[in-house]
């Protein structure tokens, strides 16, 4: 997960702070020094939140959260 924030901000060129501002509006004290560490998640052992996560994909990026959002196949051997 922490990867993947990071590869979506680097590939869509978002700067931190509007990341920051996004995830403020469910966390108020979550700041940039957070965003830091949730991005270098295997160092510190930090990993955003799920619904934060899907905040800052519905903000920027709500082709890819479609893609995420598919259902799976269902892979009951007894249907």
């Amino acid at each position: 997960m922490a990867d993947e924030l990071k590869e979506l901000r680097h590939a869509r060129q978002i700067p931190a702070r509007d990341i920051v501002k996004v995830i403020q509006k469910i966390y108020p004290k979550y700041d940039k020094t957070i965003q830091s560490k949730c991005e270098n998640g295997d160092a510190y052992g930090v990993t955003l939140r799920p619904d934060a996560l899907k905040a800052v994909y519905e903000a920027f990026a709500p082709d890819a959260l479609e893609r995420q959002e598919r259902p799976k196949k269902d892979y009951h051997r007894q249907t």
